[in-house]
């Protein structure tokens, strides 16, 4: 499945290993495994990356980083908590982040509860009295999962974000766990490549084994195959004559929830057949069954109240996005081969 989520009402320190060694994150109150994003306009395959900290060595620059803040400003470590100032910080960068976003500090770290099961320190980075930087990670048994850096705009030319990163890696190896998982990257370039900056990453296949990221090849990612897929669509499309608009659907992890006998849209990108009213006919690819698929799907406006994470800018200010909850009505056709949805549309 393209999206699984966990959440655990216990979590040993082992197991919480596990689930990061599996491609897994951490997300608020529970565990998640996603396989594609839809952002910038795209849709892109999730890649899992971690340092083996037992050969890491860090580099010259990077020791630059690390004395130029430590020079200027008062570094503390300690168990993670909530606080006005830190959240001042959340909210002055949230304007930042891609994807769906946690409304409040509180929201991304506990989702409002007072107890967690998850083991979380922070890293806070003050000029005198005020808070320029914190940053937020994880405790396994022998990994480290490194989950939100923040920090205050007016200082960016200290690099605080990349600071914070390294001073987790040295916590980490001091300690002496083997892992460091500072989340992902994305199958193309993009704003998350500023990770691999740190050193020489593994990252999680297909596969499902970690293997050195210089063999990673974006042309065999589930992205890069359903774009492909996709592509055949439209081809198709275009050579009946019938006329479609491409649409990027974020919401379509809800597909995966299984909430009550609703079925939502699960497909990250779709083409929506024009001059349609009431029921809307769609054509897309299905990673999990290898078919394409043609489905009408309707508004699903009742249970919109599920999502309970704000949109970035970018899915609010962009035509390319399909921002409401669809629900699949009726599966037309499923067929391994395009052909098979020409045949249906010519019938």
């Amino acid at each position: 499945m393209l999206v699984q989520t966990y959440f655990p009402q216990r979590l040993a320190p082992a197991r919480y290993d596990s689930f990061l060694a599996s491609g897994w994150f951490r997300g608020s109150v529970m565990l998640y495994k996603m396989d594609l994003l839809c952002l910038e306009e795209d849709v892109y395959s999730v890649v899992n990356i971690r340092l083996n900290l037992p050969k890491f060595e860090i580099r010259k620059g990077q020791r630059k980083v690390v004395r130029k803040v430590e020079r200027e400003f008062i570094v503390t470590y300690g168990k993670a908590q909530t606080n006005a100032n830190k959240e001042a910080l959340y909210q002055q960068q949230k304007k930042k982040f891609k994807g769906f976003i946690h409304p409040t500090l509180n929201d991304y770290l506990n989702s409002g509860f007072h107890q967690t099961v998850f083991d979380t320190r922070e890293i806070c980075v003050y000029d005198g009295d005020k808070l320029i930087a914190v940053s937020f990670f994880d405790f396994g048994k022998n990994s480290m999962a490194s989950l939100l850096g923040l920090y205050d705009e007016d200082y960016h030319s200290f690099s605080l974000g990349y600071y914070t990163m390294l001073k987790e890696i040295d916590i980490a190896s001091k300690l002496g766990f083997k892992w460091y998982y500072p989340g992902y990257v994305l199958d193309q370039p993009s704003q998350f490549n500023y990770k691999l900056r740190l050193g020489e990453f593994e990252y999680y296949n297909d596969n499902q084994r970690w293997s050195k990221y210089e063999k990673f090849d974006a042309d065999f990612t589930k992205a890069s195959r359903f774009r492909r897929k996709l592509q055949e669509a439209k081809a198709m499309l275009d050579e009946a004559g019938i006329e479609y608009k491409e649409v990027l659907y974020p919401l379509f992890s809800m597909g995966y929830v299984g909430y009550l006998n609703a079925e939502f849209l699960k497909y990250p990108a779709y083409l929506e057949i024009v001059n349609q009213k009431q029921f809307k006919t769609i054509i897309s690819f299905d990673l999990d069954q290898e078919a394409f698929i043609a489905a009408t799907v309707i508004k699903a406006p009742k249970y919109e109240h599920l999502i309970n994470m704000e949109a970035s800018q970018e899915f609010n200010s962009n035509d390319s996005y399909r921002m409401q909850l669809l629900m699949v009505t009726e599966f037309l056709c499923v067929t391994p081969e395009v052909k098979g949805l020409l045949i249906y549309f010519q019938s």
